[in-house]
C-alpha cells in the first residue's frame, strides 16, 4: 500500500477487480461532481482546448493541489515534491486517451498529465490521493489537497471514470497514427507538340523545276555518242530563236518572280 509502506498513514487500496469497498474511516457512498455552471465551465476550457483542442469536456476539477512523486531507489527511498502546483482536471476528450488527469503547473509548462487505464491503482488517505499508472516503469503520483472535502469528492470522480472505462470495450490508449500521405501528383503536363515538317515533296518539285530550267537555259554537254558540233553563230541563233518565242519568255519571266518572292 502506498501511504504505509512510507509512513503516510493506512489507508484502503482499491485495484482493479477488487470487490473491497471499505474507505478509511466510514462507509460512504461516491460524490460526484455536480454539474458546473456553464459560464464557469467554459472559461475553464477555453484555455485547456487551447493546448489540446479535443478536449471537450471538464468531468472534474479542484482549484488547487501539490503534485508527488514516490521515490523507491536509492538510500533514502520516499516522497518527494514534484515542483508542480496549481488546479487539478479530470478531462474527457474526443479522441483517444479518452479521460486524462491534469495538474496545471502555475510555475512553468512542466503539467503532471496521466491517461487514465483500466489497469491503475488508486490509494487514499485525509488530505491525499495516491495512484499508480499502468506503465511500471514510472513513479508512483501523490496529489495533497488543503480541503479534504475536495479530496473526497474528487476522488469520487476519478474512481466513477475509472469504473466507466473498465465496463466499456476496450480502446486504443494511444493516438491513432495518421494514414501514410500519398506522393504528391504531378500536374498534369501540356500536350507536346510537333515541330512543322517541311514538305519534302515540294521542295524536290521546286529544285527539280529549277533544275529544268536550268538545263534548258544551259543544255547538258551530249555525251561523246552524241557529240555535235557547236559554233558562236549557231549559240546566238538558238537563243535569239528562245527570245523571240513568247511563252518560253513568258515562263522565264514567272520563275524569275517566283524565285524573287521566295528570297524576300
Amino acid at each position: 500500500r502506498f501511504g504505509s509502506a512510507h509512513n503516510l498513514g493506512s489507508c484502503h487500496l482499491r485495484r482493479r477487480g477488487s470487490h473491497r469497498q471499505a474507505v478509511a474511516g466510514s462507509d460512504r457512498e461516491l460524490v460526484f461532481e455536480p454539474a458546473m455552471d456553464q459560464a464557469r465551465m467554459q472559461n475553464m476550457l477555453q484555455p485547456l482546448q487551447q493546448s489540446d483542442p479535443v478536449i471537450d469536456h471538464i468531468v472534474g476539477y479542484s482549484k488547487f493541489v501539490v503534485a508527488y512523486l514516490l521515490q523507491q531507489d536509492g538510500h533514502n527511498p520516499g516522497w518527494r515534491k514534484a515542483n508542480i502546483e496549481g488546479p487539478v482536471y479530470l478531462v474527457r476528450r474526443r479522441a483517444a486517451p479518452r479521460y486524462q488527469l491534469l495538474v496545471k503547473n502555475q510555475f512553468s509548462t512542466n503539467d503532471l498529465l496521466d491517461d487514465l487505464h483500466p489497469d491503475w491503482e488508486l490509494d487514499c488517505q485525509k488530505n491525499y490521493i495516491f495512484y499508480k499508472v499502468e506503465d511500471p516503469s514510472k513513479r508512483i503520483r501523490g496529489l495533497w489537497f488543503h480541503d479534504d472535502n475536495e479530496r473526497q469528492r474528487l476522488e469520487g470522480i476519478i474512481e466513477k471514470t475509472l469504473k466507466e472505462i473498465r465496463a466499456s470495450p476496450a480502446e486504443p490508449q494511444t493516438e491513432p497514427q495518421p494514414a501514410p500521405q500519398q506522393p504528391p501528383q504531378q500536374p498534369p503536363q501540356p500536350p507536346q507538340q510537333k515541330m512543322p515538317q517541311p514538305q519534302i515533296g515540294q521542295q524536290v518539285g521546286q529544285v527539280s523545276e529549277q533544275a529544268d530550267q536550268q538545263a534548258a537555259l544551259f543544255p547538258k554537254p551530249a555525251g561523246p555518242a552524241d557529240a555535235v558540233s557547236i559554233s558562236t553563230n549557231g549559240v546566238k541563233a538558238a537563243l535569239k530563236a528562245l527570245a523571240e518565242d513568247d511563252a518560253f519568255v513568258g515562263m522565264v519571266m514567272q520563275r524569275l518572280k517566283e524565285n524573287q518572292r521566295t528570297s524576300g
